[in-house]
C-alpha cells in the first residue's frame, strides 16, 4: 500500500510539472460606485512562489488575502490552480489602474495585465446595503434579472481590422458575453451586410462556451457566428447591430408550488428573456493602389497560385482543344473575373466553364477552374505565352504577377471533308462555302418593305372586337336585370314550371299508390300555381275568388269548371282518402292539361 501511494504521488508531481503555467488577474466588476465592495482575484494555474501584489493604496482592503486551491483531472490530464482574492472598497471617485502582479513559476516570471477600475458616484444607502450584504456573504453575489445590465450580459460585433483594402477578406464575429446563468438564445436578428460580399463559415453548428478576460472581468463567451466579409466599395462601411433575445435563469423568492419543485429546487428559479443589442462597427475601406497596377488585373485580392495547361498539344485545324486555368489560394477567390485571353487571331475561343471547390473553415479558400474551349482555324505552330494572372497581396501591399509557362500547340492541316469557317486576319476576311450566307438556300419568301401586320386593316379590326364584345355583354346584362326586377312578373312567368316540378313529386306518390300524399301534392301545386300566376296570396285563395278572378281574365267557363272540380276532388281526397275510388292517373293528367290550357289561353 505504501508503494502505491508513493507511485501515485510521483505521478501527480510529474503531471503538475508538465502543466503549462499561467497567471491571470480578474475583478468581479470594473465599474463600481462609492461604498460598493468588489472582488480582486489572482489565479495561478500550476505551481508558483514569490507572489508580489500590486499597489492597492487607492482602495480599502475589506477582506483578504483569501486563498483557495482546486485540482481537476480531465481526460487523464491533471491541473491545479491557486487563487488569492481581496475584497476592496474604493475611497473616491475616478479611474484607477490596478497594476500588474508577478509570481515565479518554473524558473520564469509571470505577470498579470493591469486592470482599470472606474469608480462612480452612487447612492450611499444602496452602497451601505451592498456592503452589509458583502459582509454577510463574503463573496460576490450573482446578479438577478432585476439588476442585469451591460456589464453582466452583452453581445459584441467585432471585425479583425478597422482599416482594409478594397476586396480584402475580413473576419466578422458575433459573440455573447455573459456573467449570468445563460440558458439559450431565440429570435436572433442578424444585420444586413450592405456593401460587403459575405461567406458564412461552415462546420460545427453547435455553440461552444469558453472563458475570456475582458478588462479584468472573466466572462463566458458564446460565438454565435463567424462570417467572412469582403468590402465591395470604398469609404466608411458600417455593419448594423445584431439583436438577440437571451434566455437567462434567475433565482426567485417564491415558495415551491408542489412537492416536486420543493424536492428538486425548481421553485426557486425561473427563466426570463433579456434582449441585448450590439454596437455598430465600422471599417475604413481604401481603394487598391494605382501605382504598378497591371492592365489585365481581374480584382483578385489575397494570396494565390496559378496554373495553365492544355489537354492536347497537337491537333488538326477546326478541332477543339481545352485550355484549363486553375487559381488556388485564399481571399476573394469567388469574386475573381475570368481571365482575358490574348490568343492568336486564328483561334476561336468560347466563354469558360467555371467549377469551384471552396472551403470556409479558417477563411475563404480553395480553387477555381476555368475551362476554355478553343478551336484553331489555321494550321501552324503557336506558342501561348501571354496568359498571366495578377492579384494584390494585402499583407505585402503590392501587386503580384504570375506568368504562365510557354504552351506550344502544333496545329496540323485539317481533313478535306471538314468545314472551314470565317477567320479574321490582318489582310481581311476569308469567305468559304460554309459562310453564314449559305445557311438558308432557295426562295427566302421576302416581303416588300412596309408590309407589316401592325397598323394594318386587320390589326385595327381585331382591336375593335373586344370593344364590341364588351358593349354586347353590357346590353345582355341590363336586359337580364330589367327582366328580373319585377318580382310579380317573374313569379308569373315561372308559375307553370314550378307547378310541373311539384307534380313530378305527385306522380311518384301515384306510382306508389299513396293516395293521400298524391292529392295533397296535387292540391299544393294548383294553389301555388294560381297564387304565382295571378299574384294572390295563398291564404286569400277561395273557390269563389278564383272563379271571379278567372272570369275577369275572360277565361273559358269550361276551364273554370274543370279547375274548381279538380280542387274539390283534391280537398275531399285530402281529408277522406279512403273514400276516393277514382283513377289517380286521370286526375294527374287532367291537372297537367288544365295548367297547359290556362297557359295557352293567356298567351292568346
Amino acid at each position: 500500500m505504501k508503494h502505491l501511494i508513493y507511485i501515485f504521488l510521483c505521478l501527480n508531481a510529474l503531471l503538475l510539472k508538465a502543466q503549462t503555467p499561467s497567471f491571470v488577474a480578474q475583478v468581479s466588476k470594473n465599474k463600481v460606485v462609492i461604498g460598493e465592495v468588489f472582488q480582486l482575484a489572482f489565479t495561478i494555474n500550476g505551481q508558483g512562489n514569490n507572489l508580489v501584489y500590486p499597489n492597492l493604496n487607492m482602495f480599502d482592503i475589506y477582506s483578504g488575502p483569501n486563498q483557495s486551491q482546486s485540482m481537476s483531472i480531465v481526460n487523464g490530464n491533471m491541473s491545479q490552480s491557486t487563487t488569492v482574492s481581496f475584497y476592496l472598497l474604493p475611497k473616491k471617485e475616478g479611474k484607477f489602474t490596478i497594476g500588474s502582479a508577478s509570481i515565479m513559476s518554473g524558473g520564469q516570471k509571470l505577470e498579470t495585465k493591469p486592470i482599470v477600475i472606474e469608480v462612480m458616484k452612487g447612492n450611499p444607502a444602496n452602497a451601505q446595503a451592498n456592503q452589509n450584504q458583502q459582509q454577510n456573504q463574503q463573496q460576490a453575489t450573482p446578479p438577478t434579472s432585476k439588476n442585469i445590465d451591460g456589464d453582466d450580459l452583452f453581445v459584441k460585433t467585432s471585425l479583425n481590422k478597422s482599416k482594409c483594402i478594397l476586396g480584402e477578406q475580413l473576419i466578422l464575429s458575433q459573440r455573447v458575453y455573459s456573467r449570468v446563468d445563460l440558458r439559450g438564445f431565440q429570435n436572433v436578428k442578424f444585420p444586413p451586410y450592405n456593401g460587403f460580399w459575405t461567406q458564412q463559415e461552415t462546420g460545427n453548428q453547435q455553440i461552444d462556451l469558453h472563458q475570456e478576460n475582458v478588462n479584468g472581468v472573466m466572462y463566458y463567451v458564446a460565438e454565435l457566428s463567424k462570417v467572412y466579409v469582403f468590402p465591395q466599395r470604398t469609404g466608411k462601411l458600417t455593419i448594423e447591430p445584431i439583436e438577440i433575445e437571451c434566455v437567462v435563469r434567475r433565482a426567485v423568492n417564491r415558495q415551491p408550488r408542489n412537492i416536486f419543485e420543493q424536492f428538486f429546487g425548481a421553485g426557486g428559479y425561473e427563466d426570463v428573456i433579456v434582449k441585448v443589442k450590439s454596437k455598430p462597427v465600422s471599417v475604413d475601406v481604401i481603394d487598391l493602389p494605382s501605382n504598378n497596377k497591371p492592365l489585365n488585373f481581374t480584382g483578385a485580392v489575397g494570396d494565390f497560385s496559378y496554373k495553365a495547361e492544355v489537354d492536347n498539344h497537337t491537333i488538326k485545324a477546326n478541332e477543339a482543344i481545352n485550355l484549363k486555368i486553375t487559381i488556388t489560394g485564399k481571399g476573394n477567390i469567388k469574386l475573381i473575373d475570368p481571365l482575358k485571353l490574348n490568343l492568336p487571331e486564328s483561334f476561336e475561343v468560347y466563354d469558360p466553364k467555371i467549377s469551384e471547390n471552396i472551403k470556409t473553415q479558417g477563411g475563404v479558400s480553395g480553387s477555381v477552374v476555368y475551362n476554355y474551349l478553343m478551336i484553331p482555324r489555321e494550321k501552324g505552330e503557336f506558342i501561348l505565352n501571354n496568359i498571366e494572372f495578377n492579384y494584390f497581396n494585402p499583407d505585402k501591399k503590392q501587386y503580384i504577377s504570375l506568368p504562365s509557362p510557354d504552351i506550344a500547340i502544333n496545329v496540323l492541316q485539317g481533313d478535306a471533308s471538314s468545314a472551314q469557317v470565317v477567320t479574321s486576319t490582318k489582310n481581311g476576311i476569308k469567305e468559304t462555302e460554309n459562310d453564314i450566307r449559305y445557311i438558308k438556300t432557295g426562295d427566302l419568301e421576302l416581303q416588300s418593305q412596309g408590309s407589316y401586320f401592325f397598323s394594318s386593316f386587320t390589326h385595327y379590326m381585331l382591336l375593335l372586337v373586344p370593344i364590341c364584345l364588351f358593349i354586347l355583354g353590357l346590353f345582355f346584362v341590363n336586359r337580364y336585370n330589367k327582366a328580373n326586377s319585377d318580382v310579380v312578373a317573374v313569379k308569373e312567368r315561372k308559375a307553370a314550371r314550378i307547378a310541373k316540378k311539384q307534380l313530378v313529386q305527385a306522380e311518384k306518390h301515384m306510382q306508389q299508390n299513396e293516395k293521400e300524399l298524391f292529392f295533397n301534392e296535387t292540391l299544393n301545386a294548383l294553389n301555388k300555381y294560381i297564387s304565382d300566376k295571378f299574384a294572390i296570396a295563398i291564404a286569400d285563395l277561395s273557390k269563389e275568388k278564383i272563379k271571379e278572378m278567372l272570369l275577369q281574365k275572360q277565361m273559358d267557363e269550361l276551364i273554370i269548371t274543370r279547375l274548381i272540380d279538380t280542387l274539390n276532388t283534391c280537398e275531399y281526397a285530402k281529408y277522406a282518402p279512403s273514400a276516393v275510388t277514382g283513377d289517380l292517373n286521370k286526375v294527374y293528367n287532367d291537372t297537367v292539361q288544365l295548367i297547359s290550357d290556362i297557359e295557352n289561353r293567356f298567351k292568346k
